[in-house]
């Protein structure tokens, strides 16, 4: 496994790797230079060029982002990128996060989910925002799209109603799935599959 300790030591020892690379490099070039008794041969002055600026860029890196391997620098540039959007859509971190809460609130109380007509004008209601913000929302939170956030809560639900007496009742998967808010049996085995990566009936002899 790649840990971030082992990600720190990697990057270390490449830093080593480079400085010696460099300092190698522009030894051979000065030995050449200073020992040169015919013509200064260009090809080689170039070459050796070349590569103390490689060794040179990647000494830069290693040194200017340390963390590079184990993915904290990366991590920290994606917060401030995250932050910018929220800056420019006038839509702060915080008042996100407060939608976040409020909106899971309204899909564990109210069960939009079950709604077959459910909008994403229909939660920016519920949210007193903007169509553009609500998709936001769910974005930056949830990791969804709009879609996959609804379906997500109406495959939870179906996953529920098959595991708890289904296989004695008199209903079908089709049942299950209108009630759960799908409008045919085609969605719910698409979305079924892309939440939980197998079928209805693999889920129910898996759980059973």
């Amino acid at each position: 496994m790649f840990t971030k300790n082992k990600g720190q030591t990697i990057a270390k020892n490449l830093l080593f790797i480079f400085l010696f690379l460099f300092t190698y490099s522009l030894g051979v070039l000065l030995f050449s230079w200073l020992n040169s008794d015919g013509p200064i041969n260009y090809v080689l002055v170039f070459s050796h060029l070349i590569l103390l600026l490689l060794y040179g860029a990647f000494i830069f890196i290693l040194i200017r982002f340390p963390k590079i391997l184990d993915g904290s620098d990366f991590n920290l540039k994606a917060h401030h990128e995250k932050q910018n959007k929220y800056e420019k859509t006038g839509l702060s971190e915080t008042f996100s996060l407060e939608l976040k809460d409020k909106l899971e609130d309204l899909m564990d109380a109210n069960k939009l989910y079950l709604n077959h007509d459910v909008r994403l004008d229909h939660i920016a209601d519920l949210l007193d925002i903007s169509r553009h913000h609500a998709s936001q929302v769910i974005n930056e939170n949830f990791g969804l799209s709009f879609y996959d956030f609804i379906n997500s809560y109406r495959i939870n639900d179906a996953k529920t109603k098959l595991t708890n007496g289904f296989e004695n009742s008199s209903e079908s998967i089709s049942d299950i799935a209108y009630q759960c808010g799908f409008n045919n049996r085609v969605s719910f085995y698409k979305a079924f599959k892309k939440v939980t990566g197998t079928t209805p009936t693999a889920f129910m002899v898996k759980a059973a």
